[in-house]
């Protein structure tokens, strides 16, 4: 009976926590593939390419040049960067993503607005910086239809004077990704990429002689004579696109637009860094080249703002040139949302001015802390709350049942079905007498309702011989439990019946129950009364004891406790998931 009983109690408890721990490794295999890759395509499913602004200017034989403007990658170095528990870096990961989604927009040219190593200025030896390029090229891999272009930034070759920069760094540079200054015609606009780190430093020296930038002479090589020089051969170029890793000066209370996240662009410098170029640099500028549009990178947030070009403004025309700063390429603590920018190009058509020949838009990226704050953290704690629910302990109280227990008899599992009840102790005085003929018409009030009057144990036929009923009331294991529950305190069986209800030998076999201990600090028990009957109620806190499963087996080890179970249900839960990612991380890794 003990053993039925467990099988009818456990089953269903059994069945919904498969269900539940099937309905965790199903959700937590679609959540990891959505998160750690399903977003990334998500977060382009609205990013375009912008030629519908060109569609005045486009013909049947016109195919818009395509460019995409990436800062500030910071690709971690491969000697220094650790590695997570997956293999890789969530920012190498994070890259990897995002690059293998924007490339799927086709390209036909990458810019890269500086800041593409995040340790490229610390590289001393070659062999270090090869490494590190070949990491890059792991990241960003391309095809041949597209071609690559970097501007340097000062996490690339550095920016002032510093012990720990490498001599080094602007060499490495200029050997692996090209030069350092350079200009390229693009569907016939004129791009024109600067050194900016370098050009900050050249101005320092320029304003430690007290010069302008008329009376200065430039240093060979340097970024203020390239531009001089450049300026010579744009004066048939009908559009300049000025490419910087480090903004353009403008006011502190300036806005950036609506498409920044939070605050503005302010004058800053530090160890290795500037936060934009200075005022005369950036007059200066502006003046030689006279750019109809601006592309910066290193502040990490998108910023839109427009300048005003000196010398070619009057007193009712003002010359201005808007000026993007790109979001960052890989995730900052500074947004939320890293992103890249897309231009469309058409030939300009000379001395013509029927429409625009660049339009430009910004595309985001996922965001990766809102991504763990609204969905990994809540799915953990609903995870962890549901697992310890189906792992507390099923605490089952099976009564010790007897003849005269005063409890419902036994159900029709049981092997025997008493007769006895404590109200037929009137009519007999030993279990071997014999029934009445007709109880129910005696007394019909004090029939049980769980008695039935048709049972052949009605009959008067005699259980045991007088030898055995003597020989049994001697044996001491025929008493019944005094320990019991039931029989502690005060009882509502009278003396007589208790005096004879000792003496009564017990019929069927007792059913399995759980023992709990009665005393310690984790329980409280009070009696009170109901019914004319004693009884107690007991305040407990939850215990991380066995749990039981059916047929009072243990699951593992023979002693099941809560802790382990929900290790191994968690687990259970995660190694899934994990496999999805890493099938899901090589497919990307692969492309």
């Amino acid at each position: 009976m003990g053993l039925l009983h467990d099988r009818r109690s456990h089953a269903p408890r059994l069945r919904s926590r498969r269900i539940a721990i099937f309905a965790l490794r199903l959700f937590w295999v679609i959540s990891t593939i959505w998160c750690e890759f399903g977003v990334f395509f998500y977060s382009l499913v609205h990013c375009r390419w912008p030629d519908k602004v060109l569609q005045l200017q486009l013909t049947s034989a016109t195919k818009p040049t395509r460019v995409l403007l990436i800062a500030d990658a910071q690709v971690p170095n491969p000697a220094v960067a650790g590695s997570s528990w997956l293999g890789e870096d969530t920012v190498t990961s994070y890259l990897r993503k995002s690059w293998s989604v924007a490339y799927r927009l086709h390209p036909d040219i990458v810019i890269f607005l500086g800041d593409t190593l995040s340790a490229g200025r610390y590289v001393r030896s070659k062999e270090e910086y090869d490494s590190y390029y070949r990491r890059f090229e792991s990241i960003f891999r391309h095809g041949s239809e597209t071609t690559f272009y970097f501007i340097p930034g000062n996490t690339d070759i550095g920016l002032g004077q510093s012990p720990s920069f490498s001599k080094d760094a602007s060499q490495f540079f200029a050997e692996y990704f090209g030069p350092l200054n350079q200009a390229i015609t693009i569907a016939g606009h004129k791009f024109v990429l600067i050194d900016a780190p370098k050009l900050v430093e050249e101005d320092y020296q320029r304003h430690a002689h007290g010069q302008t930038f008329e009376e200065w002479t430039p240093l060979s090589g340097g970024p203020i004579a390239f531009l001089r020089s450049t300026a010579k051969t744009l004066a048939n170029v009908e559009s300049v696109i000025l490419l910087s890793h480090i903004p353009l000066s403008r006011p502190a209370s300036k806005s950036c637009g609506p498409f920044r996240e939070k605050g503005s662009i302010s004058a800053g410098a530090g160890h290795g860094y500037q936060n934009m170029l200075g005022k005369q640099t950036t007059e200066f500028m502006l003046k030689t080249l006279q750019p109809s549009a601006i592309f910066s990178g290193d502040n990490r947030d998108y910023c839109e703002v427009l300048h005003t070009i000196p010398g070619l403004d009057g007193p009712d025309v003002k010359a201005e040139v808007r000026e993007v700063t790109v979001k960052s390429f890989s995730p900052s603590r500074h947004i939320r949302w890293p992103g890249f920018q897309l231009i469309s190009l058409i030939p300009p058509i000379p001395g013509s001015s029927s429409g625009p020949t660049i339009a430009d838009t910004s595309c985001h990226l996922p965001d990766t802390v809102g991504i763990y704050k609204r969905i990994y953290l809540p799915s953990l704690v609903l995870t962890a709350i549901v697992l310890l629910y189906i792992n507390m302990p099923l605490r089952s109280y099976h009564r010790r049942l007897s003849p005269v227990s005063g409890r419902r008899p036994p159900g029709p599992e049981s092997a025997i079905w008493s007769t006895w009840s404590p109200h037929l102790q009137r009519f007999l005085k030993s279990p071997t007498d014999p029934l009445p003929m007709n109880p129910s018409t005696t007394d019909h009030a004090t029939s049980r309702s769980g008695t039935p009057r048709t049972s052949p144990l009605l009959s008067p036929i005699a259980l045991f011989s007088p030898q055995d009923e003597i020989e049994d009331l001697m044996s001491p294991t025929h008493n019944t439990r005094n320990d019991h529950e039931d029989n502690r305190g005060s009882s509502w069986v009278t003396k007589d019946e208790g005096e004879y209800l000792d003496n009564v030998p017990v019929f069927l076999p007792q059913p399995r129950y759980s023992r709990l201990r009665r005393n310690g600090w984790w329980s409280w028990r009070a009696p009170f009364g109901s019914r004319g009957r004693r009884r107690y109620i007991t305040i407990r806190i939850p215990q991380w004891g066995n749990r039981l499963t059916p047929g009072g087996q243990s699951l593992l080890f023979g002693t099941p406790e809560l802790l382990w179970g929900f290790v191994c249900d968690v687990a259970s839960i995660a190694l899934p998931a994990l496999i999805s990612r890493l099938i899901f991380g090589w497919m990307f890794s692969s492309v």
